[in-house]
């Protein structure tokens, strides 16, 4: 073969090369952001897989003696079975109860105001990924005996109300309450004759001390973190860019979100009703900072909520629960779980 003629194939292959390199590196940034997530919607259970693991009596001792032996139950979903049910570790004894056992995904436990019960969301499939926030049902789960009530069909994000009324969302585009005594519903947000901001709602809350305010997450047209005064219909948007998972204060005086930006990749705000005053609540240092599903307990002292070392998705990631006593400084957090399986929307009931 001619030198020429074999030196112009070898640039040919070169330009080859050079036109295909930035689709390649196209196809591996779209593979890196949008492949966990196409996992988590249509088979983010076949990742899931049994996983043992748990605080060392070290870490247990430490948390006692940073608590001053706090009497709580702290309630979670975890995939530590190889898929998500619902937990609860007691303390000080870090006595770990396995309150669910069935083949759907269950997650956003909360509360009862006593603390005698909890309500979740479970999914209508066997598989169904959080960013889905339609297929899903509430229950009510009696801690006194393990016995379980349907509450709500097609309804996701369960909040107590009161004692006797829990919000949720139907089908990401109505906030409902239901009376948990007689099973009747009615309609929060929009209002007859209304129509909703926007086009998906999430992590709806009534406000604890007046119920005509009401924060949520909104997706579709301006999106974020809102609170919505439903007799004036007003709304104050909190952050910018990047936020959601909004949520009270128990004295109704403030609002916490998370917000996109931190120390490992998310931080948790705080901020009076006036946007104004928006402040960095939580942005834990360490390894563990990327943070998601922040709650406080009902006298607001104590902040219960999930960390992972960076991974993301929702209900894959190695999230961890950590626990803070107000006010003190964030490298006073303690970890109360050590598991590789994914931990996530812990809530915190207070024992006297």
């Amino acid at each position: 073969m001619m030198p020429e003629l074999a030196g112009r194939r070898r640039t040919r292959r070169w330009r080859w090369w050079l036109l295909l390199l930035p689709l390649v590196v196209l196809a591996g940034g779209a593979g890196y952001w949008f492949g966990p997530r196409l996992v988590s919607l249509k088979a983010g259970s076949l990742l899931l897989r049994p996983t043992e693991g748990s605080l060392d009596p070290a870490g247990q001792q430490a948390v006692r003696q940073s608590t001053a032996g706090l009497r709580a139950r702290v309630v979670w979903s975890s995939s530590r079975t190889g898929g998500h049910e619902i937990f609860l570790l007691s303390l000080p004894d870090f006595t770990t109860y396995r309150l669910t056992d069935n083949d759907r995904v269950d997650y956003f436990p909360r509360f009862s105001p006593d603390g005698t019960s909890v309500v979740l969301a479970r999914s209508q499939r066997p598989w169904v990924s959080e960013r889905e926030v339609a297929p899903w049902d509430v229950f009510l789960l009696s801690l006194a005996d393990g016995s379980e009530r349907l509450l709500a069909r097609d309804a996701n994000f369960p909040q107590w109300v009161d004692g006797h009324h829990v919000s949720f969302i139907r089908q990401g585009r109505q906030v409902m309450m239901v009376n948990v005594d007689n099973g009747q519903e009615q309609v929060v947000y929009p209002a007859a004759g209304q129509t909703a901001a926007w086009t998906e709602l999430s992590t709806a809350e009534l406000s604890p001390r007046d119920p005509r305010q009401l924060v949520l997450t909104g997706r579709g047209g301006v999106e974020g973190v809102f609170l919505l005064d439903l007799a004036g219909q007003r709304q104050q948007h909190y952050g910018h860019g990047g936020t959601c998972e909004i949520t009270w204060t128990p004295d109704a005086s403030s609002v916490l979100w998370m917000q996109n930006q931190g120390h490992g990749g998310t931080r948790i705000m705080r901020s009076s009703l006036r946007s104004e005053q928006e402040e960095v609540f939580m942005d834990l240092p360490g390894e563990f900072s990327h943070e998601y599903f922040p709650r406080l307990s009902r006298d607001g002292r104590w902040l219960v909520w999930a960390a992972s070392a960076g991974g993301h998705e929702h209900d894959l990631a190695d999230y961890e629960i950590f626990l803070w006593q107000v006010g003190r400084p964030w490298g006073e957090a303690v970890r109360l779980t050590a598991n590789p399986a994914n931990d996530r929307w812990p809530d915190i009931f207070i024992q006297r």
